[in-house]
C-alpha cells in the first residue's frame, strides 16, 4: 500500500524541484507531457489537473524511478562556473551535432515522402526555425551571459566584489534567455503535434524512423537543457549576483 504522505509529499512538489533531485524523474514528465523546464513551478498536482493525466499513475512512476547516476548528480554543483561548463560541454555540444544529422534526414525525407506525408515540409521548417534560434541562442549564452556568471563565481569563491556588467542587472539577460526558452519550447510543441509524438507511419523508412527517434531524443536533451538554465542556473546567478 503506498504511504500516504509520500504521495501527498510528491504532489505538492513543483516540477523543477522533482527533476532537480533526481534528474531521472524528467523521462516520467516526458513520458505523461508535463513541462518541467519551463512550466517547471508548477506543482505535480496542478501539472495533472492541467494535461488531464492521473495524478496516481504519475506518483507511482516517480516511485519506480532508480537513482540519479554520478554524472547527472554533478548538476547540483555549487560551483556555477562548473554548471555553466557542463551546459555548454553536454548540451550545447549536442544540440550542434545532432542538427546537421536531423537537418539531411528531414531533407531527405521531405524530398521523397512530403507528397505522401504533407507534414514533412513543416517538420523541417518547424525545425530549421529551431536549429535557428538555439544556435544564436547558445553564441549569446557563450559569449555574454555565462562569461559574466563564471565571474561572480569566481569573485565568490575569492571573496571579492561582483565584476563590471555590461548589461546592468543580470536579470536583463536572463529575461531574453527565458523568452527563448519558451519560443523553443513552443516549437518543440508544433514538432511532437506533427510528428504524432515522433511516431513514424506504418510505411515509414528506415530514414524516417532514425529521423523520429532523434527528434524525440532531441526534445527530451532540450527540456533537460532548458530545466538546468532556467530551474537551476539562472535563479543562482540571480542570488550570487545580489550577495556578492
Amino acid at each position: 500500500m503506498r504511504d500516504v504522505n509520500a504521495q501527498s509529499e510528491f504532489a505538492h512538489r513543483s516540477l523543477s524541484d522533482v527533476v532537480s533531485e533526481n534528474v531521472r524523474t524528467a523521462t516520467v514528465f516526458e513520458q505523461f507531457g508535463l513541462d518541467y523546464c519551463c512550466h517547471g513551478q508548477q506543482t505535480l498536482e496542478e501539472a495533472a489537473g492541467d494535461r488531464g493525466v492521473a495524478l496516481d499513475a504519475v506518483i507511482a512512476a516517480l516511485e519506480s524511478v532508480g537513482p540519479a547516476s554520478a554524472e547527472d548528480r554533478a548538476a547540483g554543483t555549487d560551483r556555477l562556473d562548473d554548471l555553466t561548463k557542463l551546459i555548454v560541454d553536454r548540451h550545447h555540444r549536442y544540440v550542434r551535432d545532432s542538427i546537421p544529422a536531423i537537418e539531411a534526414w528531414l531533407n531527405k525525407l521531405a524530398d521523397r515522402h512530403g507528397a505522401r506525408h504533407p507534414e514533412l515540409p513543416r517538420v523541417r521548417d518547424t525545425f530549421r526555425q529551431l536549429a535557428d534560434e538555439l544556435t544564436s541562442h547558445m553564441a549569446k549564452e557563450e559569449n555574454i551571459l555565462f562569461p559574466y556568471i563564471d565571474a561572480l563565481a569566481l569573485a565568490e569563491r575569492g571573496g571579492g566584489r561582483a565584476p563590471l556588467s555590461p548589461f546592468g542587472t543580470i536579470q536583463n539577460p536572463v529575461r531574453v534567455m527565458e523568452a527563448d526558452h519558451y519560443l523553443a519550447g513552443e516549437l518543440l510543441a508544433t514538432l511532437r503535434t506533427l510528428t504524432s509524438a515522433y511516431d513514424p507511419p506504418a510505411d515509414g523508412c528506415t530514414t524516417y524512423r532514425l529521423c523520429y527517434a532523434e527528434l524525440a531524443r532531441f526534445e527530451a536533451d532540450l527540456h533537460r537543457h532548458i530545466h538546468l538554465e532556467n530551474n537551476v542556473l539562472f535563479p543562482r546567478a540571480m542570488d550570487l549576483e545580489t550577495a556578492t
